[in-house]
């Protein structure tokens, strides 16, 4: 069985907001905590990582995995000044590392998750171009880094949409129509773009309705971290909640503020001494805000990566059956299930709703009943876990009470409850 692993990939989009040094010192704090942890700079045209440790020049790093000079990656990690943690540099002075064929990236993707350690912290590039993409993608809860001015804002948001395109493009490979409708609609010159993930969702769906139902399953399942990184006082951290509301409205998703880490002299220094700050006495109130990050990450562990969800189908009389376990579960037997779900399309009065209860792992896990019509939301409750039970995965008491939800929402449909005109009184 492999060892049981947590993976974060560190993003942003925009260059200069702080992702290296966010990822050393988390790592740092990890590996001080006691754990296995490897750090791997994936920023392939212009790694840096290496010199938040103090190391001019790399000895070794991913070019030799890239380049075939060893079969192992981990045989090209370098040791730090901190017990248990491992980095593997980047490339950025070797010719075609930055562009790396389609065959050796995902090599390297499949290599960087078989990694022995207890967390592995991928550090991203900027910008927002496919090998990015892809290499945020390796986790199923990456960290997005967002500095509290308009550039780095505005572009961790383009950041972000472009990853949830690119999932639905990866998600809709095979399915040409689909894919030519997702291009032609977020084509923002284009005559048929759309403004919000929604109404691409009612778009696809105009054309085929399974595939819209899994569109909104894939995107809404998806819960990165928000890490809130040199912020000058409290204050800054209103744009956190602009920027998930932002993202909430026109993309559908939710993401999760772990904390703030503040600018101060203290990190600056430590930076020109080419050391995490975390190893640094002088920097001892910034050791705090890298200690509530590491928390927060730390509330409940993911797993290595996501697992497919568990439809069912209606019985007889339309109520959602437990589901069984499947292919998906079988063959990720060894990985613990991050969640599962139950699906139905409700008829009432000549309307189809679809009603979707799913359970959803991460820091702060819930339970959550959408109804949606024709991609749009007309209802959504959220239940936090840790009011249910306890225990995870407490897989009895979990599932009869989202079971529960599940067929509460199908009966207030079917007593004109939820209607197309909204929520009834």
């Amino acid at each position: 069985m492999d060892r049981e692993k947590i993976i974060w990939s560190v993003g942003g989009g925009k260059g200069g907001i702080g992702k290296s040094v966010a990822t050393a010192n988390i790592g740092c704090a990890l590996a001080m905590a006691g754990k296995e942890v490897v750090l791997v700079d994936a920023d392939l045209g212009g790694a840096n990582l290496h010199t938040y440790f103090g190391i001019k020049f790399p000895e070794k790093g991913l070019e030799d995995f890239i380049k075939g000079r060893t079969d192992s990656l981990i045989d090209t990690s370098l040791p730090t000044s901190v017990k248990g943690l491992r980095l593997i540099t980047g490339g950025g002075e070797f010719l075609g590392i930055a562009n790396p064929q389609y065959a050796r990236k995902q090599r390297l993707i499949k290599s960087i998750k078989a990694l022995p350690a207890d967390y592995i912290l991928v550090d991203l590039g900027a910008g927002t171009s496919y090998n990015v993409l892809d290499f945020f993608a390796v986790s199923s809860e990456g960290i997005i880094v967002l500095v509290p001015e308009p550039a780095s804002i505005q572009n961790t948001y383009l950041f972000l949409k472009s990853f949830v395109y690119r999932r639905l493009m990866r998600t809709f490979s095979t399915n040409k129509p689909v894919t030519r409708l997702i291009l032609e609609s977020t084509d923002p010159r284009g005559s048929n773009s759309v403004k919000t993930f929604s109404d691409l969702c009612e778009k696809i769906a105009s054309q085929d309705r399974r595939a819209a139902e899994q569109a909104l399953f894939e995107i809404k399942r998806y819960r990165p971290k928000l890490l809130l990184n040199m912020a000058a006082s409290k204050e800054d951290e209103r744009v956190v909640e602009a920027f998930k509301g932002a993202a909430n409205t026109f993309l559908g998703i939710d993401p999760e503020f772990i904390g703030t880490i503040y600018s101060r002299e203290a990190i600056k220094a430590a930076a020109r001494k080419m050391r995490p700050f975390m190893l640094d006495p002088a920097a001892a109130v910034s050791h705090a805000d890298v200690n509530k990050v590491v928390a927060a990450l730390l509330k409940r562990p993911s797993p290595m990566s996501g697992t497919a969800a568990l439809f069912s189908e209606p019985d007889a009389n339309g109520a959602a059956e437990k589901p069984e376990a499947g292919k998906e579960a079988q063959a990720g037997k060894e990985e613990e299930r991050d969640f599962f779900g139950f699906n139905d399309n409700v008829e009432h009065m000549d309307t189809v709703f679809h009603v979707q209860t799913e359970v959803v792992g991460g820091a702060a896990p819930q339970i959550e009943t959408v109804v949606y019509h024709g991609g749009r939301i007309f209802f959504s409750k959220r239940q936090p876990y840790n009011e249910v039970s306890n225990a995870w995965p407490g897989a009895d008491a979990l599932r009869e009470f989202a079971t529960r939800q599940h067929r509460t929402a199908i009966a207030a449909i079917k007593m004109n409850k939820i209607t197309l005109q909204g929520i009834a009184k």
